[in-house]
């Protein structure tokens, strides 16, 4: 066995944590030292230039503990060691974790941070590419510049509405993320968020603000959640669009060239407001340039949260739905999404004509909860005679 050696000073009426030699897969460390608790977590205290590649055998089921040596370091006796990190889990009395802490831990895939934690400092997972588990403090209220730098296997990020700042690039080189929220309080975002995210569809907005400015790095398809000031919630589906820049060999210049409807829809969103007007127009445009079930979701999107959708717009997506319906329905169905069938029923969408065909639908997928929805809807409101499925 090789041993761990973890090395920790005085500090603010506890320990701090200053650095680790030696590497085990998964780690926790005590809650006391020498009597006093571990209370902080210094520079650079797990982070290394170069991991060892991980190893093939994971059946080391047990942590590692951190056992106490002496004053200036203690040995790791439970598990075998030499190991890359993969899990690490601080104790609850760790209130302050300083920058780099865990940089270059490329093999590290779950961290538990405490729940006391107001602050990700800067740089604090740069490079742990295969971090993907990662609960956040619930009470955390800054997310540090280049806090997940190149932390490529993260696919979705729940920020607690407690933050307020978000450093710049925090998630740059994010490549695989897919979901993240903005907190209503996050009012200081610094620049280049989002660049090399290029997965990241789903946003959620506390409030209308830098929308713009985020998503601006963005060229792919977008699905925004924007909470207003009234109370309001609004949905909307950005298509994607691509670019090329074409040169005007007499001017000696480049313009930009763009295909696709999505630069179009990106001139709706303003950092603080959005031009529904301008997006409902182009309406026409999507359903000549783009796929069914793109147009399809940005319907429903506008028909479920139809903030500022005035009437004749909100008959325009309506009669798009309804020449769409079997192609909506069967993609609903597939996704037992059995709300949103009850919102079609609400709309006049489910009729005496097309129910029969919808009840074959969501038998063949046995989807008891939809058939049941639809019989009992026959029932009450069509009157046709019920029809047996198998359930």
């Amino acid at each position: 066995m090789i041993p761990i050696v973890i090395q920790y000073t005085p500090y603010a009426e506890g320990i701090k944590i200053i650095g680790v030699d030696g590497r085990a897969a998964r780690l926790r460390l005590p809650d006391t030292i020498d009597g006093l608790p571990v209370v902080a977590v210094g520079p650079y205290a797990f982070a290394v230039t170069a991991e060892a590649p991980v190893s093939q055998n994971r059946t080391q089921a047990a942590y590692t503990f951190l056992q106490i040596e002496d004053r200036t370091r203690k040995e790791a006796v439970e598990a075998s060691t030499g190991e890359a990190v993969q899990q690490v889990e601080l104790p609850d009395t760790v209130r302050e974790i300083d920058a780099y802490a865990f940089a270059g831990c490329t093999a590290l895939t779950a961290v538990r941070l405490p729940v006391g934690i107001k602050k990700l400092a800067d740089h604090l997972f740069a490079g742990c590419v295969l971090l993907e588990t990662l609960h956040l403090p619930p009470d955390l209220e800054e997310i540090g510049e280049y806090a997940f730098y190149d932390c490529r296997s993260i696919k979705r990020l729940r920020l607690p509405e407690t933050v307020k700042s978000i450093g710049k690039y925090a998630c740059y080189n994010c490549r695989s993320m897919e979901e993240i929220n903005i907190p209503r309080g996050a009012v200081q975002l610094g620049t280049g968020l989002f660049l090399n995210c290029d997965r990241l569809q789903y946003l959620i907005f506390g409030r209308c603000r830098h929308i713009a400015d985020l998503v601006a790095v963005l060229n792919h398809e977008l699905h925004l959640t924007i909470d207003f000031e009234d109370g309001q919630r609004a949905k909307l589906l950005i298509p994607d669009f691509q670019y090329e820049y074409i040169e005007d060999t007499p001017a000696r210049q480049f313009h930009q060239v763009n295909y696709g409807t999505g630069h179009l829809f990106r001139q709706c969103i303003g950092n603080s407001d959005i031009d529904f007007r301008r997006y409902d127009e182009l309406f026409y445009l999507t359903k000549r340039e783009d796929g069914t079930l793109l147009v399809l979701l940005l319907t429903m999107y506008r028909l479920e949260y139809p903030y500022r959708l005035q009437e004749n717009r909100r008959q325009a997506y309506l009669e798009y739905l309804q020449e769409h319906f079997l192609t909506a329905f069967a993609y609903y169905t597939a996704k037992n999404d059995l709300e949103t069938i009850r919102l079609f029923a609400q709309w006049g969408l489910i009729t005496a004509e097309n129910i029969q065909q919808l009840l074959e639908m969501t038998g063949a997928q046995r989807k008891t909860e939809c058939t049941g929805f639809l019989l009992e809807y026959q029932h009450v409101h069509i009157g046709t005679k019920r029809k047996s499925f198998e359930l």
